[in-house]
């Protein structure tokens, strides 16, 4: 069995590990993204995300701005991804104030010089969705021997299995992904993180691009162990991702949420748990005679009546089927409850027997 994955002081797995995508949503103003980090850390999130690129190595010169950016000033989107970069200064102030502030610091580099850059500041490589079939910067990522945290939007699912098969196993988290900002909830695939589960054996993390915490609530109850949801100030800012973004107080109840869900979770195999112990004993049942019966006299189940409480001295249920009768052994009133004392198997079959609906 492979050594659990650790991010800083998180073990991958233990809790749900909750990212809060900053991304771009700062607008390329550092006093922004250290008031949105701040923002996060006081939500309760494990860590807070930022992106690092050079525009110049991420986009031709005449591609035009993205659809889903709103208020759109810019005549290409290499233009507006010049006006949002942040200078290595930048991030060197966001590290250390994360570090501050106890939260995990994560950013992600769209280019090898971005991603060496931040190798002493991170503990965790995150590759984005549409970085999944770049393994020249998948590989190089890699190659610095850290966690690999992996989105798989935009992907077909042959193209997951390759990205897989390259990826060190034993220290990558997949995340389920769907690269479209936002979402609508028929193409959110939810059962691929399951599906995900089995057929890689490796953890399993959602990266929501939904407009609000539903997604995410249901990754976690569906296993999910790493949770990215983008985050921003206030949506009236104009974020690429405004739209799919958490303010400060939403991302605040997706943390509470998540974390009631982990205590909701349990464990396997199934067993009584401290709150059923009332219930057990006051809502199960018990035989007790339907009418005055005497010694020697044969019960059968229509002699008998199924009433709470149960009693731990109480002959079995389970036993006491249409195959199966008591004898009593004494003479015994109305409503007495029926137990190795005063009664015993006649016609016995082990177990419940064979269900009466078999024989239908």
């Amino acid at each position: 069995m492979s050594s659990p994955i650790k991010i800083g002081g998180h073990v991958i797995g233990e809790h749900v590990f909750i990212i809060a995508e900053v991304g771009s949503n700062h607008l390329g103003n550092l006093d922004m993204a250290l008031k949105t980090l701040q923002a996060g850390a006081e939500a309760g999130v494990d860590a807070v995300k930022f992106q690092m690129f050079n525009p110049d190595q991420l986009v031709t010169r005449e591609t035009p701005v993205y659809k889903h950016v709103p208020d759109n000033r810019f005549r290409t989107q290499k233009e507006r991804f010049k006006h949002m970069a942040l200078s290595r200064e930048s991030f060197l102030q966001l590290a250390r104030a994360a570090e501050d502030l106890g939260v995990q610091f994560l950013c992600t580099p769209f280019d090898r010089e971005s991603a060496e850059f931040l190798d002493p500041l991170i503990d965790a490589y995150k590759i984005a969705s549409g970085d999944s079939s770049n393994f020249a910067l998948v590989d190089y990522a890699a190659a610095k021997g850290k966690p690999m945290i992996v989105s798989t939007g935009l992907c077909e699912q042959a193209e997951v299995d390759r990205l897989v098969e390259r990826l060190p196993q034993e220290r990558t988290v997949l995340l389920h992904c769907v690269g479209s900002y936002p979402t609508p909830d028929n193409q959110v695939n939810l059962a691929l993180i399951p599906f995900y589960r089995k057929r890689y054996a490796i953890p399993i993390g959602y990266s929501d691009h939904t407009a609000d915490i539903l997604a995410p609530l249901a990754a976690t109850a569906l296993g999910a162990v790493v949770v990215e949801k983008h985050f921003i100030l206030d949506r009236g800012l104009a974020a690429g991702d405004r739209d799919l973004s958490l303010v400060p107080a939403e991302m605040k109840r997706l943390v509470d949420e998540i974390r009631r869900l982990e205590a909701m979770w349990g464990t396997v195999p199934r067993r009584i748990t401290p709150a059923e112990v009332y219930g057990r004993s006051n809502l199960r049942r018990s035989p007790y005679t339907l009418r005055t019966g005497h010694r020697g006299e044969v019960f059968g189940i229509e002699d008998i009546l199924f009433l709470r409480p149960e009693s731990p001295v109480a002959h079995s249920l389970e036993r006491l089927t249409g195959s199966s009768s008591l004898r009593l052994l004494q003479d015994l009133d109305e409503e007495v409850l029926l137990t190795p004392e005063n009664s015993e198997w006649v016609d016995v079959t082990h177990g419940s027997g064979e269900p009466l609906w078999k024989n239908i």
